[in-house]
């Protein structure tokens, strides 16, 4: 599930769709403190796996005892539907000279992380610094430093306006980004934005010369506050008389709801948990989900709240500004963090004209506050003299054992903070999620088989998909199932 690396050969031309960490194999090998070598390059990712044996990657990546055997791979463009790491964590390992094809909301999102998080080889998709052997143990890869230090950019395309950087960033500067004119290194391509829980989601559509179009979805749903957009590129696409249809296949076998939770569902239910509860609220959703953060934005307007984001939430807003001309400065405040580089952070968003809370005023008075946080904030909790109020859980169920870790361990802060808590509870320490507190960024299954059905394609692929089998059965139009590094011919 997920970590789509798609390559697609248009005859003579050739592309990936996509290229995303694998969490299936992350998850069964790695955990927080145990993880690919940064100093052995591309070794142990195509040792365990996580990297397909192609020869598409950069050359300052090889330790010299990697085995040569790499198969040729012609890519002449990366098309990235959107900015979940699934699908592009691992666009980093790429050449430089592959440009990078994606929505200017979805750069506006990836450059603002980068700037947050630190420098990795895997998402290394700005400048990024060449690696050189190690003076006297060339197994061992480390980054260039001095003044021969070498720094290599890439090229972006977007499929809209160019987004203005932050005069402030440090990365990107090596970059070229530029407007796409719908063609690209000898491939023609269309670009469908679609809905999805993540703002920037887009679906393209790629042939070479007079060839069949291929159609890839992405990760997409219609239940979202955009799912017109889903309509109009499965119209769009129909257009096209595609001969493949690539297409996401999340909820495949999941067990489905009485009735399909809507994003208008999870504000209603959120709103009546604010307006139910006591004291200070916590309200905690996906750090990238800007459609669930305008729903508590709202949320807090109507109840008479201050809406309390972190520094690194206002950093990513200004940059998604930048797309959709929504400032959101007016709705938030930022919270003043008590640790040294967040406090600085924080202090220079007050001088930019950004309200600011402290903890004190929280703790003054809990119950005019709603806090934008999750269990990776909750030590900032510790800074308030005051305990009780209502927390929302408005994310996703846990899919593997280290977020149910992460949730029992949250629980476990929950309950020291004696909150009462909707969305998510624990009964002899089993995690319970309750219903209508979260949307899934996904298809429901009826709505696979209407974009399927509404496209028509001659031949459908499933891909981000736990049961290919179950698909194929379900699937109205023949369907043929991908290999893992297998090729499908299509004539």
């Amino acid at each position: 599930m997920g970590g789509n690396k798609v390559h697609v050969d248009l005859g003579g031309r050739g592309a990936f769709l996509d290229f995303g960490e694998p969490f299936d194999v992350n998850n069964r090998y790695c955990s927080e403190f145990v993880n690919p070598r940064v100093g052995r390059g591309l070794k142990d990712y195509l040792r365990l796996g996580m990297l397909p044996a192609l020869d598409c990657y950069r050359p300052d990546l090889y330790p010299v005892d990697l085995p040569t055997a790499m198969a040729p791979v012609r890519v002449d463009a990366l098309f990235l539907s959107h900015a979940h790491q699934d699908h592009f964590g691992h666009a980093g390992f790429l050449r430089e000279d592959i440009p990078i094809i994606a929505s200017p909301m979805t750069y506006a999102i990836l450059r603002a992380s980068s700037e947050l998080g630190r420098s990795e080889m895997s998402t290394d998709i700005f400048d990024h610094t060449v690696r050189e052997p190690k003076k006297g143990e060339p197994r061992v890869l480390v980054a260039s430093k001095g003044k021969d230090k070498g720094v290599r950019g890439r090229q972006w395309v977007l499929t809209g306006k160019v987004v203005e950087d932050e005069p402030d960033w440090k990365k990107g500067d090596m970059c070229d980004v530029s407007e796409g004119t719908g063609e690209l290194n000898g491939i023609e391509y269309k670009a469908f934005p679609v809905d999805h829980s993540i703002y920037g989601a887009t679906a393209f559509a790629l042939r070479r010369g007079e060839g069949d179009w291929i159609v890839y979805s992405g990760d997409l749903r219609m239940h979202g506050i955009h799912g017109d957009d889903t309509a109009r590129f499965a119209q769009g696409a129909k257009e096209l008389s595609p001969k493949v249809l690539i297409i996401e296949g999340t909820r495949i076998g999941r067990p489905a709801p009485e009735r399909e939770v809507t994003e208008d569902i999870v504000h209603q239910n959120c709103l009546a948990a604010v307006e139910g509860g006591h004291g200070l609220t916590i309200a905690d959703f996906s750090a990238r989900n800007y459609e669930r953060l305008d729903t508590f934005i709202d949320i807090a307007r109507r109840t008479g709240k201050r809406m309390v984001v972190t520094y690194k939430d206002v950093a990513l807003l200004q940059s998604i500004a930048k797309v959709d001309g929504n400032v959101r400065k007016d709705s938030l405040w930022v919270y003043r963090s008590l640790s040294d580089k967040e406090w600085d952070q924080v202090e220079k968003l007050r001088e930019d004209g950004w309200q600011v809370t402290d903890p004190d005023d929280v703790a003054m008075q809990p119950e005019e506050h709603m806090l934008c946080l999750s269990f990776w904030d909750m030590t900032k909790l510790l800074d308030l003299d005051w305990t009780g109020g209502t927390y929302v859980y408005s994310n996703s169920m846990a899919y593997d054992l280290r977020q149910t870790d992460n949730l029992q361990k949250l629980m476990n802060w929950i309950e020291l903070m004696r909150f009462d808590c909707r969305g998510l509870s624990k009964s002899n320490g089993t995690l319970d999620f309750e219903e209508g507190f979260h949307s899934s960024g996904h298809l429901a299954v009826e709505d696979i088989w209407k974009v399927v059905n509404g496209i028509s394609p001659e031949v459908v692929v499933p891909v981000h998909c736990a049961l290919p089998e179950k698909f194929a059965e379900l699937c109205p139009i023949r369907t043929v199932l991908p290999e893992r590094g297998k090729v499908i011919d299509l004539g």
